[in-house]
């Protein structure tokens, strides 16, 4: 029985430090949708900005040609946006299947410390 009873011991302690590593990945994930969202909201400042400098060259642009390139500023502008805003997305959607796995990961290793510890009681 002791011999059980230090395997149990030994698991115990790799459960811990496999928990404390998946705890300091989920810490990381989460410190990136901060920083993420943080981005995210300089860039919509930015957009903004973007959006009032696109106006006034429409406003100072006159002629054919001269709408021509504001026009053609204007669409490629918004066609880089929809990009960035496509990246953050997605990379906010990865960085929540991470979340997702580590979470589900730290939960069954803590089904599987407590039948352990059951185990050692008994």
């Amino acid at each position: 029985m002791e011999l059980r009873s230090e395997q149990i011991h030994q698991t115990l302690q790799q459960l811990k430090r496999k928990t404390e590593q998946q705890e300091d990945e989920l810490y990381a994930i989460r410190q990136r949708q901060i920083q993420l969202e943080y981005t995210g909201t300089e860039l919509r400042h930015i957009e903004r900005e973007k959006e009032n400098l696109i106006a006034q060259a429409h406003d100072v642009w006159r002629g054919n040609h001269g709408k021509s390139v504001a026009f053609h500023a204007e669409d490629t502008a918004h066609e880089s946006w929809r990009k960035l805003r496509r990246h953050i997305e997605n990379t906010r959607e990865q960085l929540k299947q991470e979340q997702k796995t580590i979470q589900s990961s730290l939960s069954q290793m803590e089904e599987e410390r407590k039948l352990l510890h059951k185990e050692l009681v008994l």
